[in-house]
C-alpha cells in the first residue's frame, strides 16, 4: 500500500509540474484522486495543444479571453544571432540581442537556451569589461598555444579514417578524387587549439527568465567567444516560457 502511495504521489507531482508550464499531454486529475492522496496541491486540468509545436520558430501565446479557462499555451520561439568576427580570438557581448529576442517573444517566465553553432566558438557568462576581455584572450592563448604541434593540424594525413572521409564527403568535398582532396586540405585551417578551447569553455548556456527579463547578475553578460576568426558566426536562441 505504501509503495503504491509513493508512486502515486510521484506521478501526481510530475503531472502538476508539467502543468505549470502547460506541457501536460491531454489528461486531467480528478478531485477524488487528489483527496484520496490527502494532497494540498492545487487542482488543475492540463491539456496540450499539439499545433503549438509544429515548427521550432513558431511562437504561441497565452490564451485570449475567448480561450478555454485554465489552459495555457507555452511560448516557443527560435531565432539566430549573426556576428561578423575579427582575426584571432575575439569576444562579443550578445546580451542586448538576447534581450530583444526575449522581449519580442512576450515570455514572462521560463528560460532562454543559447547555443553556439560552430566547433571553434563558445559561449560564456561573465563581466564584459575591455581590460578583462584582453585578459581572457591572453589566458586562453596560454591554455592552448596556436603554435604547438597538434595532430588535427597534420592536414596531409587527413582525413584519416573511413568515418572521417564520410563526414568530409557529406559536407560537400569528394575526397575520393585527388584534386578535390588537395582542394579540401588547402582550405582547412590550422585550428586544433580553437577546438580544444571551445571544448573547455562550452557551447551552450541556459538562462532563467522571470518577470519578462533574463535573471542574470548585475555585472553578468552573455558572450560569444570566437576562437578562430575572422568568420561569420551564428548563435541559436530558443525562448521557452509563458
Amino acid at each position: 500500500f505504501f509503495i503504491k502511495m509513493a508512486i502515486a504521489r510521484t506521478i501526481l507531482h510530475t503531472a502538476l509540474s508539467l502543468c505549470a508550464l502547460g506541457l501536460c499531454a491531454g489528461f486531467s486529475i480528478a478531485p477524488t484522486y487528489l483527496s484520496s492522496l490527502n494532497s494540498n496541491l492545487p487542482l488543475r486540468t492540463c491539456q496540450i495543444h499539439r499545433h503549438a509545436f509544429q515548427h521550432p520558430s513558431m511562437t504561441t501565446t497565452l490564451p485570449t479571453s475567448g480561450s478555454q479557462p485554465g489552459v495555457y499555451r507555452p511560448i516557443i520561439q527560435y531565432k539566430t544571432i549573426e556576428v561578423e568576427t575579427v582575426q584571432g580570438i575575439s569576444i562579443w557581448d550578445i546580451t542586448p540581442q538576447l534581450k530583444t529576442i526575449l522581449a519580442e517573444s512576450g515570455a514572462e517566465n521560463g528560460f532562454v537556451n543559447v547555443i553556439s553553432r560552430h566547433t571553434t566558438t563558445a559561449l560564456m557568462i561573465n563581466e564584459y569589461e575591455s581590460r578583462l576581455v584582453d585578459d581572457i584572450r591572453q589566458f586562453l592563448l596560454k591554455l592552448a598555444p596556436p603554435n604547438q604541434p597538434y595532430l588535427h593540424n597534420d592536414l596531409h594525413l587527413r582525413p584519416q579514417s573511413e568515418e572521417d572521409k564520410r563526414r568530409v564527403v557529406t559536407n560537400g568535398w569528394d575526397v575520393t578524387d585527388p584534386a578535390a582532396l588537395q582542394a579540401w586540405r588547402a582550405q582547412e585551417p590550422f585550428n586544433a587549439h580553437s577546438h580544444l578551447l571551445s571544448m573547455l569553455l562550452g557551447s551552450s548556456e541556459s538562462i532563467p527568465v522571470a518577470g519578462g527579463k533574463m535573471a542574470i547578475g548585475q555585472w553578468q553578460s552573455v558572450m560569444l567567444v570566437d576562437l578562430d576568426g575572422p568568420r561569420r558566426r551564428s548563435v541559436g536562441v530558443q525562448v521557452v516560457g509563458l
